[in-house]
C-alpha cells in the first residue's frame, strides 16, 4: 500500500462543515465504513511510480508545476452520484475555477510519463469529474435510494427559508406530506467557496508532503490543521485574499457602511461558517475583524451594524469593543445582542434614489416593502437563496463571511444594483469577493 500515491487538494476552511455533513449521512444510512474520512479533491492518481522514479523525484516534478500557481479557488455546490470503478459514488459536486482545471492538466502532463495511474480519467483531464467524495464503493441500488433522499432535502430548502417564526408546525406537516421525511432527517445542502492552499501528496494512508502555494515550498511537518504551520498559511491567505487588511482602504466621507454577524468571541462560528482562522484562535479572529472595521471606516462615517455582535459565555464587554470601533454606529437588533448596544429592530433609508430596509433576519421584513432588504442572519449557510446580492428578490446579505470580513459601502452596493438595472447580468452575486463564476 505504501507504493501507492495520490495527489490531492485537501479541504481546509470547509473541512469541518463537510465532515459534519458526511457524518450525518453516514449515521442516517449506516454508511460509516464507506464514508470518506479526509475530504479532498483529487488532482491525479492513485498511482505507482515507474521504475527508477523515487518519491523525491515525484515531489520535485510536482513542485516545478505547483510553483507557477497561486492558491486555487473552487466552489462546493450540491450533490452528484456516479458509477465508479468499484461501485457507486455519492459526492459533493465541485465547480472548478480555471486555475483548478489548469493545475490538474499541468500535473497530468508531467506525471503521466513517470507514473502508472490507476484512475482511468487521468488520461482525459479535460473530462475530469471534480468532486469531494462523501461515500464510495456503494451498491448501486442502495446508492440510488440514498441519493433520492438527499435530493428531497435539497429541493425543500427554499420552502423552509420562506417560512417565518411560528410556522414550524407547518414545515413539519409539509415535509411529511411532500417528502416523507421528518425534520431531523434533513440533510442540509452545501454551497461553500473553498480555496486550495496546499497540494497534498499521499503515500499510502500517510501524508508524504504538502506544497504550500503561498510560501512556494514543501511542508513535511505541520500538515495538521491545528498546527502553527497551518495557522501561518491561513494568515498569509487572509492577507492575500483581502480578508485581513493591513492598510487603510480608500474611504468616501459621505459613504454609509454595513456589516453583520461578526460574532466576536464565538469560537464555534469559525467551524460553523468556515472562517479562515484556527478554531483555537478566537482572539486572532477578533483582532482581524476589529482592524478590518477601522481600516475600512473613518470616525465620521455612518455605520449600520445588522445584528449579532458577540456570542458565547466567555464574551468580553460590549462597551470595551465599542470604544475600539470607528464610525457613528446604529445597531440593528440580532438574535444574540446585549441591551447595552442600544439596538433598534430595523431601519430604513434612501440612498442614490434607492430605498433600503435594514433588518437582521430577512424573514421579518414586511411583505409589502417595495425596496431592497439588507440583512444578515444567514451568514454563508445558504448562498443559493441568500447570496451577497439577490437581484430577483431584492435582498442583500451583509453577513461578515459573505462580504469578505470587511464592511461594505452602500455606494458599492448601489453601483452593482444600477449596473444590473441598466442591463447587466441578472445572476446573483454569491460573494462580494472574487470566487468561482
Amino acid at each position: 500500500m505504501d507504493e501507492i500515491f495520490l495527489i490531492e487538494i485537501r479541504l481546509g476552511i470547509t473541512k469541518w462543515r463537510i465532515n459534519e455533513t458526511n457524518s450525518a449521512i453516514a449515521k442516517k444510512f449506516r454508511l460509516e465504513r464507506f464514508v470518506e474520512k479526509h475530504p479532498h479533491v483529487t488532482l491525479f492518481g492513485p498511482l505507482s511510480l515507474n521504475e527508477g522514479i523515487s518519491p523525491d523525484d515525484l515531489l520535485d516534478t510536482i513542485g516545478r508545476v505547483a510553483s507557477r500557481y497561486e492558491p486555487i479557488p473552487f466552489m462546493i455546490d450540491g450533490w452528484e452520484k456516479r458509477e465508479g470503478m468499484h461501485g457507486s459514488v455519492i459526492a459533493f459536486l465541485v465547480r472548478p475555477s480555471d486555475a483548478l482545471k489548469s493545475l490538474t492538466a499541468a500535473i497530468t502532463e508531467v506525471l503521466a510519463p513517470i507514473t502508472c495511474s490507476y484512475n482511468m480519467w487521468d488520461a482525459y483531464p479535460d473530462k475530469k469529474w471534480f468532486h469531494v467524495t462523501i461515500a464510495n464503493r456503494l451498491d448501486p441500488k442502495n446508492a440510488d435510494g440514498i441519493f433520492s433522499v438527499i435530493k428531497k432535502s435539497d429541493d425543500m430548502l427554499p420552502y423552509i427559508n420562506r417560512t417565518r417564526p411560528g410556522f414550524f408546525s407547518g414545515i413539519i406537516k409539509w415535509l411529511k406530506h411532500k417528502t416523507g421525511l421528518k425534520h431531523r432527517q434533513i440533510i442540509w445542502p452545501v454551497t461553500l467557496d473553498e480555496t486550495g492552499l496546499r497540494i497534498t501528496v499521499m503515500q499510502g494512508e500517510k501524508i508524504l508532503a504538502e506544497y504550500d502555494l503561498l510560501e512556494k515550498c514543501w511542508i513535511f511537518d505541520g500538515t495538521r490543521h491545528t498546527s502553527p504551520s497551518w495557522q501561518n498559511t491561513l494568515s498569509h491567505y487572509r492577507k492575500k485574499a483581502g480578508f485581513e487588511l493591513t492598510t487603510m482602504n480608500p474611504v468616501q466621507e459621505e459613504d454609509i457602511f454595513l456589516i453583520s454577524d461578526l460574532h466576536l468571541d464565538h469560537a464555534n462560528i469559525i467551524r460553523y461558517c468556515s472562517r479562515p482562522f484556527l478554531f483555537s484562535d478566537v482572539a486572532g479572529m477578533n483582532r482581524v475583524l476589529i482592524d478590518n472595521w477601522n481600516y475600512a471606516i473613518l470616525p465620521e462615517n455612518r455605520v449600520f451594524y445588522l445584528g449579532d455582535f458577540q456570542y458565547g459565555k466567555r464574551r468580553g464587554s460590549s462597551e470595551e469593543y465599542l470604544k475600539k470601533l470607528n464610525g457613528d454606529i446604529t445597531f440593528i437588533r440580532g438574535n444574540h445582542d446585549d441591551t447595552e448596544l442600544g439596538t433598534v429592530p430595523s431601519s430604513t433609508l434612501e440612498y442614490k434614489g434607492l430605498r433600503f430596509l435594514l433588518v437582521h433576519d430577512p424573514a421579518k421584513a414586511p411583505k409589502n416593502f417595495d425596496g431592497w432588504v439588507i440583512h444578515g442572519h444567514h451568514h454563508n449557510n445558504d448562498l443559493r437563496h441568500f447570496p451577497f446580492i439577490n437581484f430577483v428578490d431584492r435582498r442583500i446579505n451583509v453577513s461578515a463571511e459573505v462580504i469578505g470580513y470587511v464592511p461594505v459601502g452602500l455606494n458599492e452596493i448601489c453601483i452593482l444594483i444600477q449596473s444590473h438595472n441598466s442591463g447587466g447580468n441578472a445572476n446573483p452575486v454569491l460573494l462580494r469577493y472574487s470566487s468561482v463564476d
